[in-house]
C-alpha cells in the first residue's frame, strides 16, 4: 500500500523549491496530496498526485463546504463530533469561525493522510490538531523566515514553537544553519536532517546562450528578492555608489514583485545615482533567469537567509556570485572557489568583492563557474531530494 503524504504549503503551485521537492518524489511508491488555494492554472503530469483546491468565489466556497460536510457526516459521522468538540474545547487558541475552520480543514480530514508534511512553521499549530486527534505523522520543513526572524518579533509564535516542536515527529532543515536557530526553541537535532532544497535543471533548457565578453565597458550586477529589510538594498546601492565614485563604471538592476520602499527611492536620488539603478518587476521565473543569465554577477547582500534560492539559481545558470556570509550560505559558497563571500553588513568587503569579481579573467570566471555548477549538480539535485525524503517518510511510519 502506498504512503498518503501531504506536502502542504497553502497555495498551488507553491514556490518553486517546494515545487522541486514534490516533483522530486512524484516518482516514489507515494500518494502526494496538495491542499489550498490555487494561484494560477498548474497541470501536474504524475497520476499519483492529488490536488484538492479551495475555491475562492462565494458561491464556489458554499457548495465546496457543503459537499464536503455532507461526505464527512455520510462516511464518518463520529469524526465530524470529534471536529466540533475540539474546536468548542479550543476555541480560544483558534482564530477561525468554526464554519471557516471547517471549510479549510474538511478536504484534509475526508483525504487523510499518513504523513501532514508542512512546509512553513507558522501554519504548525493550525494544523496539530491532525495529531491530537488522527495521530497523523507531523513533519515540518525549517525554512527562511518563519525560523530565523519572526520568532523573534513575535512572542507568541516562539511560544508556539517551545510547545508543538517536542511533540513534531520529524524535521527537515534546509540549511545547517536554520537547524541551529530552530533549535533554541526544542532540542530537535536528534529527530532533525538536513536536506538542500533542490534545483531541476530542466528548468534552464529555454535559456538563451550566455554571451562572454571581455574588457566590458560596463559591469552589470544583479539581486532578485522582495524588497525586505533582511535583503539590505542600502547595503549593495551605497556599494555600487563606491565603485562609481572610483570611476568603474557599473549598472545594478534589483528584480522584485513588490514596491521599493521610501528609503531604498530616497537613497538612489540622494546620491544621484538613478541612471545606475535599475528596479524591475518581472513575475515570470524564466525572464528572471534570463536577466541573471544576461548579468554579469549577482550579488545576495543580505543580512538574513537559510540558503537564497536565487544563489543556487544563478550558480546553476553560470552567472558569479557575491554573497553576505550570513546563515547558511557558508555551507554553499567556498572562497573564490565557487563564488565570493563578504561579511554581512561590511560595506568596504562587498565593495572589494565586487571589484575582484570586476577584475576576473576569462579563466578566472570559468574556473568559478564551473565549480559553481558542480556545487549545485551535487548538493541540490532532484534525485538525491526525493530520495531522502521518501527515506524519512519510511523510518517515520516504520517507528
Amino acid at each position: 500500500m502506498k504512503i498518503k503524504v501531504a506536502i502542504y504549503s497553502g497555495v498551488i503551485p507553491s514556490t518553486i523549491f517546494i515545487e522541486n521537492l514534490i516533483k522530486s518524489i512524484a516518482d516514489k511508491n507515494l500518494e502526494i496530496f496538495l491542499f489550498g488555494q490555487q494561484k494560477k492554472q498548474h497541470k501536474y503530469k504524475y497520476p499519483n498526485i492529488k490536488v484538492f483546491v479551495n475555491p475562492t468565489c462565494k458561491s464556489g466556497k458554499i457548495i465546496y463546504f457543503l459537499k464536503q460536510n455532507i461526505f464527512l457526516l455520510i462516511n464518518k459521522p463520529s469524526t465530524f463530533y470529534k471536529l466540533v468538540k475540539y474546536y468548542y474545547k479550543n476555541s480560544n487558541k483558534i482564530n477561525p469561525s468554526l464554519i471557516m475552520w471547517l471549510y479549510k480543514i474538511l478536504p484534509v480530514v475526508n483525504n487523510l493522510p499518513d504523513i501532514f508534511h508542512i512546509q512553513w512553521a507558522k501554519s504548525l499549530s493550525f494544523w496539530f490538531f491532525l495529531k491530537e486527534i488522527f495521530n497523523t505523522k507531523i513533519i515540518l520543513s525549517l525554512r527562511g523566515a518563519h525560523i530565523n526572524y519572526s520568532p523573534l518579533s513575535d512572542i507568541k509564535l516562539a511560544t508556539e514553537y517551545r510547545k508543538l516542536f517536542p511533540s513534531v515527529d520529524f524535521f527537515h532543515a534546509v540549511s545547517k544553519s536554520i537547524l541551529k536557530e530552530a533549535s533554541k526553541y526544542s532540542n530537535i537535532e536528534k529527530k532533525t536532517k538536513v536536506i538542500y532544497s533542490a534545483f531541476d535543471f530542466s528548468m534552464l533548457k529555454n535559456l538563451k546562450q550566455k554571451k562572454y565578453r571581455s574588457n566590458r565597458e560596463q559591469f552589470h550586477f544583479i539581486s532578485v528578492g522582495r524588497f525586505h529589510w533582511k535583503k539590505a538594498y542600502h547595503l549593495s546601492i551605497l556599494a555600487v555608489n563606491e565603485l562609481l565614485k572610483k570611476g568603474i563604471n557599473v549598472t545594478y538592476t534589483i528584480i522584485a514583485i513588490d514596491h521599493p520602499s521610501e528609503e531604498i527611492l530616497y537613497e538612489i536620488k540622494d546620491l544621484d545615482i538613478s541612471d545606475k539603478i535599475f528596479i524591475k518587476s518581472i513575475s515570470s521565473q524564466e525572464k528572471v533567469y534570463q536577466e541573471i543569465s544576461n548579468s554579469d554577477c549577482l550579488i545576495l547582500p543580505s543580512t538574513e537567509e537559510g540558503i537564497a534560492n536565487v544563489v543556487i539559481e544563478s550558480m546553476a545558470i553560470g552567472t558569479p556570485v557575491i554573497s553576505s556570509d550570513c546563515g547558511g550560505m557558508k555551507e554553499i559558497i567556498s572562497k573564490q572557489y565557487n563564488g565570493f563571500l563578504f561579511k554581512s553588513r561590511d560595506l568596504f568587503d562587498l565593495v572589494e568583492k565586487m571589484e575582484k569579481t570586476i577584475l576576473l579573467n576569462g579563466e578566472e570566471k570559468d574556473y568559478l563557474i564551473k565549480n559553481a555548477k558542480l556545487t549545485v549538480e551535487k548538493k541540490f539535485s532532484i534525485m538525491r531530494l526525493g530520495n531522502e525524503i521518501e527515506e524519512i517518510y519510511t523510518n517515520i511510519l516504520k517507528k
